[in-house]
């Protein structure tokens, strides 16, 4: 590993959709989890505990000219389609490159504004959750 060295960073990010590779993507987010709850019976110590459902979901800001592509991509609109998957490269020269593969997406909420002297009016911003478990680097999160 170098040592004060070019590590992983936004340039060495490469996102992949279904309408190919992004280049109008300015930020992406993923995360899941497995809640575990502790289990009370008599007495104030807990005696085990219970799991609850896996959950994952992200979002992702996209320029207009790319949220075009991608709803274009997706039949012409970005509710009314079937999952789609996701895959976030992170490579740098003279490291491993590490692929997430966010399976199964589905967008639940796209939000865009604009305002004066703003250089990137109509970016548009989408939350979506991912229907199966994510897929850090070639493993699966559950």
């Amino acid at each position: 590993m170098p040592i004060n060295g070019n590590l992983y960073d936004w340039e060495g990010i490469e996102i992949q959709l279904p309408s190919g590779g992004a280049v109008g993507i300015t930020e992406i987010s993923y995360a899941d989890e497995r809640p575990v709850e502790a289990r009370y019976g008599k007495g104030g110590k807990p005696r085990g505990y219970g799991r609850k459902n896996y959950k994952a979901s992200g979002s992702m800001t996209l320029d207009r000219d790319e949220a075009e592509r991608l709803r274009k991509s997706l039949g012409g609109s970005y509710y009314k389609t079937t999952p789609f998957n996701i895959n976030v490269s992170y490579a740098n020269d003279g490291q491993p490159t590490i692929t997430d593969k966010l399976p199964d997406v589905m967008i639940t909420k796209s939000d865009t504004s604009g305002k004066q002297d703003e250089d990137n009016v109509g970016a548009l911003k989408f939350d979506f959750v991912v229907l199966s478990p994510i897929e850090w680097d070639g493993t699966p999160a559950y």
